[in-house]
């Protein structure tokens, strides 16, 4: 799971418009620092969801890569200028295990995401 940082004072500073490009622009990244098998979509707001075929090691890997690529200055049509944001993103890992359901998998990534937004924990790099 990965939840925008501070994306309300975007959409607080230069309107909803702004906050809805930048969703845009973020998704097509995230989508494309994904591998074609991934599942990625936007999970509600400014939160996305990734499924990645893979074991936590990987997915650890994978997590890097598209910080890499996702993360930094975007650039938003503001009328006639252009205003540049610096975007990253709070990120919650978790492994299905068998006999786990989706929403079991899904609540254990959203809780590692906001320990991470919160700073309570940190991921392994």
């Amino acid at each position: 799971m990965l939840d925008l940082d501070d994306f309300k004072k975007v959409n607080d500073k230069y309107g909803h418009q702004a906050g809805d490009d930048l969703l845009k622009q973020f998704a097509s990244e995230l989508r494309t620092a994904s591998r074609r098998e991934d599942v990625v979509g936007r999970w509600g707001g400014d939160e996305f969801v990734l499924l990645m075929n893979c074991d936590l090691p990987e997915a650890q890997a994978r997590v890097r890569r598209i910080e890499t690529w996702t993360f930094g200055d975007y650039t938003i049509p503001r009328g006639k200028e252009k205003c540049k944001l610096s975007l990253s993103a709070s990120i919650g890992l978790a492994e299905w295990k068998a006999g786990e359901t989706m929403e079991e998998v899904l609540r254990q990534a959203d809780v590692s995401m906001y320990e991470e937004k919160t700073g309570s924990s940190r991921r392994n790099s």
